[in-house]
């Protein structure tokens, strides 16, 4: 099988990137419990998947296949814990717009629980933080997850860093756990979201 190809992003390839992306949330479950109105989410899958694109790119930190049909957005060591600034500035407050101000709302205090979750398994310890990792519907299931997490991992391991990341389906869990993390909680957050906590430790 062909080893795909792995490049590093910056703001130039917005807007490939951003569109891969909403293709794989379009129907993400994290979405769908904050925003059930099917066209106001439709609407907001973009704006949400940019801000973190943009964040991450800022940090040099965005991988994806040539194609462009899987990518990988984190945060690097140094750069793992975003202020509010960088998100005000990456479009935060479009994201919210565009989900409505019941779930835009709702969005915005989600960010303090994931960064105390976080912070609960990995403490104070350098770490790469995978904020956003996704494949098109249409590419899914030939390796290119693993692909794209490649220049992270290897990163981590020559540092001596774990890699953190989270998801709510359930079904992600044994997906991640073959890439090598292993399960270290569950959290159910305000309204019932649950997020599944994953880390992989440095080879």
């Amino acid at each position: 099988m062909t080893v795909p190809v792995v490049e590093r992003l910056t703001r130039r390839d917005e807007r490939a990137a951003v569109a891969s992306l909403s293709e794989a949330f379009a129907d993400y479950q994290f979405l769908t419990t904050l925003c059930p109105d099917p066209a106001r989410r439709a609407r907001a899958v973009g704006p949400y998947c940019r801000l973190l694109f943009r964040i991450a790119a800022r940090r040099g930190a965005v991988f994806a296949t040539a194609d462009r049909a899987a990518v990988a957005c984190t945060f690097p060591p140094g750069s793992e814990w975003p202020g509010a600034w960088a998100y005000l500035r990456a479009g935060v407050l479009s994201a919210a717009w565009r989900l409505g101000f019941r779930s835009g709302w709702r969005f915005l205090r989600l960010g303090s629980w994931f960064d105390a979750t976080r912070a609960k398994h990995v403490g104070g310890r350098p770490h790469w933080y995978v904020i956003l990792l996704g494949v098109r519907p249409a590419a899914q299931g030939r390796g290119l997850g693993r692909a794209v997490l490649g220049p992270v991992f290897a990163a981590a391991d020559r540092a001596g860093v774990p890699v953190y990341l989270e998801t709510v389906p359930e079904a992600n869990v044994a997906v991640y756990r073959r890439l090598g993390f292993d399960l270290v909680g569950r959290t159910e957050f305000p309204g019932g979201l649950p997020n599944w906590e994953l880390c992989r430790e440095p080879r």
